[in-house]
């Protein structure tokens, strides 16, 4: 099965599993080597609320919502199923977390609600129209249907550089949201639950 072949398996499996806990899969990754990792990253399903009972503190909510509680049940059943699918020909790791304040994107419809946000973006080579450079900081200036498009500040181009780049998905390696921290040296993460196939469920970090 090839990588992106597994990772469509494992997003149409998990699906299910996250939406009955009130969560939606954002994206799913896979890394690794001798050990592969699956890390599948899940937010807030539109509209749904979680029950009185299951409510978290502020220490324990997420900033999309989601809660360390949600991430350890949607870990337990996605190892069970994926055990018993078993989509690694090895021992792996899953991990469930939130996107966290820098998340990354998957997908070019997920840019849609965050233009106007700074953006890093990592090609997997460079653009005819930029020779010999594969990464951009800029914000996210418009969102077409297939590609989208950067407003580069003047500290990250050459003076005879263009203002702007826009850049085709296909192109593109890895996509992150910028996220300034109001308070320097004080970094929120996403928290996450990790599980160990055929083994031990790590607790959330």
């Amino acid at each position: 099965m090839s990588q992106p072949d597994r990772i469509e398996f494992i997003t149409e499996l998990v699906t299910p599993l996250a939406a009955s806990l009130g969560l939606a899969v954002w994206g799913v990754e896979l890394g690794g080597a001798a050990r592969p990792i699956a890390r599948i990253y899940v937010d807030v399903l539109p509209g749904a609320e979680p029950a009185p009972s299951e409510k978290a503190s502020d220490d324990d909510l997420l900033p999309q919502g989601v809660t360390i509680d949600q991430c350890a049940e949607l870990s337990r059943l996605a190892g069970l199923a994926l055990d018993v699918e078993d989509p690694f020909a090895t021992n792996w790791t899953l991990e469930i977390s939130s996107p966290g304040l820098q998340r990354p994107f998957f997908k070019i419809d997920q840019l849609r609600n965050y233009v106007g946000r700074e953006l890093e973006v990592v090609l997997a080579a460079p653009l005819d129209t930029w020779p010999g450079r594969k990464k951009f900081s800029g914000v996210l200036a418009a969102v077409a249907d297939e590609e989208f498009t950067l407003s580069l500040p003047d500290t990250s181009r050459k003076a005879e550089e263009p203002e702007e780049v826009t850049i085709a998905w296909p192109f593109v390696r890895k996509a992150t949201l910028v996220h300034h921290f109001p308070e320097p040296g004080k970094k929120l993460g996403g928290k996450k639950d990790s599980k160990d196939s055929k083994g031990t469920r790590g607790g959330a970090a």
